[in-house]
């Protein structure tokens, strides 16, 4: 009998799956091979459609949460219980909620753990701040999803509109956004996403989210004077906690 195994649904994008992936290796105790946990990572990004241009685009359009589903109905008939997405954006009502309640139905012993909850809650509990900055992508700050998390203590600053787009286009654009190079990160992107983590801490932020999952792969958390919080290594940690509490390094 196959034990307990984690399910990474990624291609959201694929090598914020891969690192999703990494960050279970790194945080569980392990001298051998064997000590390490099963998990299966899938990545269909065939089948799930960009999240923000859902999101902000007014025309009808696929809901990314049925590809979702469908990565996650593989990955139950493989014998995963639980599982992440490994996006931010996927959070965001209009995906993750019909996503969550197809899951209930269909896969009725998959826990699917929240990112952004997973990062509230360790924000809420265990970081003494009042002031929270948040960067990501349009479609996750027009969405505002992450706001519907945190507690009336903790202000969240976003960037300016224009710092917004900026990120945005280190993200996104074609010529040296994080999807389209990914290994290694244009140093474009990397100096727009320390930019705009510098001004909000400028402002009084007093930790930052990072709100996407590509971010991590352009970001060195001690180059900055404030914690840099990556929800994705806040969510592996929590999936091992859930999976095998006495491997959690």
């Amino acid at each position: 009998m196959l034990k307990p195994c984690i399910g990474i649904i990624g291609g959201v994008g694929p090598y914020a799956g891969l690192d999703f992936m990494r960050n279970i290796f790194a945080n569980t105790r392990a001298v051998k091979d064997q000590d390490h946990l099963n998990c299966m990572l899938i990545s269909c990004p065939s089948i799930i459609p960009d999240r923000t241009d859902f999101l902000l685009e007014n025309r009808e359009k696929e809901n990314p949460a049925f590809g979702m589903f469908e990565c996650a109905r593989r990955l139950y008939a493989a014998g995963v219980r639980y599982t992440a997405v490994a996006c931010n954006t996927a959070h965001a009502d209009k995906i993750f909620t019909p996503f969550r309640e197809m899951a209930q139905k269909h896969l009725p012993e998959m826990n699917l753990v929240n990112m952004l909850k997973t990062c509230a809650d360790y924000a809420n509990k265990s970081l003494n701040v009042a002031r929270l900055g948040l960067i990501a992508t349009k479609g996750t700050h027009q969405s505002r999803v992450y706001r519907e998390y945190f507690s009336d203590t903790i202000t969240l600053i976003e960037p300016e509109p224009a710092d917004q787009e900026q990120v945005h286009q280190a993200i996104y654009s074609k010529d040296f956004g994080i999807k389209a190079y990914s290994q290694p990160v244009a140093f474009q992107a990397k100096d727009t996403i320390s930019t705009a983590i510098r001004r909000l801490i400028d402002r009084g932020a007093e930790a930052v989210i990072l709100g996407c999952t590509e971010l991590p792969l352009a970001v060195y958390a001690q180059d900055f004077p404030v914690p840099i919080l990556d929800p994705a290594l806040l969510t592996a940690r929590r999936l091992i906690a859930l999976i095998a509490p006495e491997k959690l390094a």
